[in-house]
């Protein structure tokens, strides 16, 4: 007697295959695009928090640019993606938009205190995924802030032995 069995199915696994493998690939470089991203963001805030402890003892916004520079390798950021400002301490608007009205002028050759140093540094991210980056077009801009209060009141034009 013989015996008739369905035919085995040859092929299936791997249509199944071709047919899971994009969305696989997908998830997969998706998350590392994620883990990219929030990279960058703590990167970024590490760098304005390292910028922000200089001014809130050295007021000049030459160092502080070199210093978040300094903090942020591989972000390639440039002085044009770093803002720093002083308010007063009193100020509602916590960011440098508009430094005019409520700005903490230096007195004499000093900032005055009671006033907060803020840093924001910015960097553009881009993903690799091909088909995330068609969705996010144009490239994220991400950006962190840093607020201290002025502790130490150091001079703007000269480095003297009092200032660290």
């Amino acid at each position: 007697m013989t015996h008739r069995g369905r035919a085995k199915p040859r092929g299936q696994s791997l249509v199944e295959f071709a047919l899971i493998l994009p969305v696989m690939l997908l998830v997969i470089f998706g998350t590392l695009d994620l883990g990219r991203a929030v990279f960058m963001f703590n990167t970024l805030s590490e760098s304005a928090r390292h910028a922000n402890r200089l001014a809130i003892i050295d007021q000049r916004p030459a160092e502080i640019r070199a210093r978040a520079i300094e903090s942020g390798p591989g972000l390639g950021l440039t002085n044009d993606d770093i803002d720093v400002c002083f308010k007063s301490a009193t100020s509602l608007q916590r960011d440098c938009a508009a430094p005019a009205a409520d700005a903490c002028a230096p007195s004499g050759t000093y900032q005055r205190e009671h006033c907060l140093a803020i840093v924001t540094t910015r960097a553009v991210f881009t993903p690799v995924t091909p088909l995330i980056g068609q969705f996010v077009n144009p490239p994220i801009t991400l950006s962190s802030t840093s607020i201290g209060p002025i502790e130490y009141a150091c001079p703007n034009q000269i480095r003297t032995t009092t200032c660290p």
